[in-house]
C-alpha cells in the first residue's frame, strides 16, 4: 500500500463556508431519515398496507428528487452555488412548514390529509434536491480535483450523524407518541375515538416537522450573510444537446448515473422497512400482545429491552447516559433501535473508509463493499431472528462509502457539464422511490419483508459492478 494523497482537502481561507457548507449534508440528512420512519408511523396511524406507505417514498424521491435537480441545476448555471444552496434551504423549510396545514385537513378527512402531507413532502424533498445539487457540487468544486473525492468523502460523513438524528428525533418525538393499537382494533372503534387517537399522533409528526422548518430558516440567514467562495459559471448559455452529448460518451458517467440510482434505491429500501423487519424478525407485536391488556409503561420498557442481547447492551448505555426517552414504549419505536444502531455503524465506517482512501483507490473500495453488501442481503433474507438483523445492521456499514465515492467518480473531469452532470447524479436518486415501492410490493405479495431484501442485493451488484466497470477505464488510473 502507499499513501495515494497527501494534500489538503480543505483550502486555506474558506474554514467557516467550508463548515456551513458541511453542516448541510448534516442537515438533509436529517428530514431523509426521519420520513424514513414515517413509514412505520404512517402505517401504524392510518393502518395502511407496505405498497401505500411507500407512497411516501415515491413522493419523497421519485417527484421531489427526480423533478427538481436539473430545475435547480439551470438556477445555479443562471446565478451561483450559493444562490442554489439557499433556494433549496427555502423550499426545504417551506415543505416542512406545510406539515401544520395537512394536520389541519386530516382532522376533518384522514384520505385527503395524507394526500396533503404527501405534498408537503414533495416541497420539502424538492427543496432538498436543490440543496443536494448545489452543495455537493459547490463541495467538490470548491478545491482541487486532485483531492476532491476525498473532500466530498469528509462533508459526507457528517451526514450520517444528521441521518442518526433525525432517527432519534422520530423515535422520542413521533414513534412513542403512538398508540399501540393495531389495524383491527383501530377499525372496531367509533370515529370519535379513532380521530381522537389519530389527532394526538399526527399533532407529534407536525410538531416535529415545524421544529426542523425553524432550524432550516436559522441555517439559511447564516449563509445569507456570510461571504462564500464565488463560484459560477461567467457563460451561461444552455446546451442541453451538447452537454446531452458529451456526457453520454464518458462511461463513468452515465454508468455512474446508473449505479447512484440502484445504490440510493438500496439504501432507501434497506432503512425504509428495517423497522418492518425487525418487527417481524424479533417478534415485536407478540411480545407486547403477551403483557395483556393494558399494561404499564414500564412493563412495556422492561419486555423490549430485553427481547435480544444488542439492543439490552444499547438500552443499558441509554439509562447510563440518562437518555431515558430512548428506552423503547412501542414496537416501532424499539424496531427504530435497531435503525438507530445501524446509522451508528455507518458513520463508523464512513469515516474508517475515507481514511482509507488514502492507500486504497476508491473505485475498490467501491467493489469490495458492493459484494459484502450484496451477501449481506443474502444472510438478511435467509437468516432467522437475531442472525437476520445483524447482518442487515451489517449492510448499512458496507454502504457507508458509496454515495459520495459514486458521485465523484462519476462527475470526475467533467469540467464545464459538472453542474447539469451533478444534476443528473442527484436525479438518480429517484432510484429510491422506484426501488422501495417494489420492495413494499414484493413484502406484501410475498406476506414477508424478508424476501423483498432480494431487491437492494441485486442493487448491491451493479454497485460492484460500477467499480470494475471504472477500473477498466484506463483514461482514469487516480481513481
Amino acid at each position: 500500500m502507499k499513501n495515494i494523497e497527501n494534500q489538503s482537502i480543505i483550502p486555506k481561507g474558506i474554514l467557516w463556508p467550508f463548515i456551513l457548507l458541511t453542516s448541510l449534508f448534516f442537515a438533509w440528512a436529517v428530514p431523509n431519515n426521519l420520513t424514513d420512519t414515517m413509514l412505520a408511523a404512517f402505517k401504524r396511524i392510518m393502518s395502511l398496507t407496505d405498497t401505500k406507505t411507500a407512497w411516501i417514498q415515491v413522493a419523497c424521491y421519485l417527484i421531489g428528487y427526480g423533478c427538481f435537480a436539473i430545475p435547480g441545476a439551470l438556477f445555479i448555471k443562471r446565478f451561483s452555488y450559493k444562490s442554489g444552496v439557499m433556494l433549496g434551504l427555502g423550499m426545504y423549510a417551506s415543505g416542512a412548514f406545510l406539515f401544520y396545514p395537512a394536520m389541519l385537513v386530516s382532522r376533518t378527512n384522514i384520505g385527503i390529509g395524507f394526500l396533503m402531507f404527501l405534498l408537503a413532502i414533495i416541497v420539502l424533498f424538492a427543496g432538498l434536491s436543490i440543496l443536494e445539487t448545489s452543495t455537493n457540487s459547490y463541495v467538490f468544486a470548491i478545491g482541487p480535483e486532485s483531492t476532491a473525492t476525498r473532500r466530498l468523502n469528509f462533508a459526507q460523513s457528517f451526514n450520517p450523524f444528521g441521518a442518526i438524528s433525525g432517527v432519534v428525533i422520530s423515535q422520542v418525538f413521533v414513534l412513542s407518541q403512538l398508540s399501540t393499537l393495531g389495524p383491527a382494533e383501530r377499525a372496531a372503534m367509533s370515529p370519535a375515538e379513532l380521530a381522537k387517537i389519530q389527532g394526538t399522533e399526527l399533532n407529534a409528526v407536525t410538531t416535529t416537522y415545524l421544529a426542523v422548518g425553524v432550524v432550516m430558516v436559522t441555517i439559511l440567514i447564516m449563509i445569507f450573510l456570510t461571504k462564500m467562495p464565488n463560484l459560477k459559471e461567467d457563460d451561461k448559455k444552455l446546451d442541453f444537446v451538447g452537454t446531452f452529448r458529451r456526457l453520454i460518451k464518458k462511461r463513468n458517467y452515465t454508468w455512474g448515473v446508473i449505479a447512484q440510482f440502484f445504490y440510493v434505491g438500496a439504501q432507501i429500501a434497506v432503512w425504509s422497512f428495517t423497522i418492518r423487519y425487525v418487527m417481524q424478525q424479533l417478534n415485536l407485536d407478540s411480545v407486547i400482545a403477551g403483557l395483556g391488556a393494558n399494561p404499564s409503561s414500564g412493563e412495556v420498557i422492561q419486555a423490549l429491552r430485553n427481547v435480544e442481547p444488542v439492543a439490552a447492551g444499547f438500552y443499558n448505555l441509554v439509562d447510563w447516559l440518562g437518555l431515558e426517552p430512548l428506552l423503547p414504549r412501542t414496537p416501532e419505536q424499539a424496531g427504530a433501535t435497531y435503525y438507530i444502531m445501524s446509522l451508528i455503524l455507518f458513520v463508523v465506517a464512513r469515516f474508517i473508509c475515507t481514511w482509507l482512501m488514502r492507500f486504497f483507490k476508491p473505485r475498490t473500495m467501491l467493489t469490495a463493499l458492493g459484494v459484502l453488501a450484496a451477501v449481506l442481503c443474502v444472510v438478511t433474507i435467509y437468516g432467522e431472528g437475531n442472525v437476520g438483523v445483524y447482518a442487515l445492521m451489517g449492510v448499512s456499514g458496507s454502504m457507508s462509502l458509496m454515495f459520495p465515492t459514486i458521485y465523484g467518480l462519476g462527475i470526475s473531469g467533467l469540467g464545464e457539464d459538472t453542474k447539469i452532470g451533478g444534476a443528473g447524479m442527484v436525479m438518480a436518486i429517484a432510484g429510491a422511490a422506484v426501488l422501495t415501492q417494489i420492495q413494499g410490493i414484493v413484502s406484501d405479495q410475498a406476506g414477508s419483508i424478508k424476501l423483498a431484501y432480494w431487491v437492494p442485493a441485486f442493487a448491491f451488484i451493479v454497485v460492484a459492478f460500477y467499480g470494475v466497470l471504472v477500473g477498466m477505464n484506463k483514461r482514469t488510473p487516480s481513481i
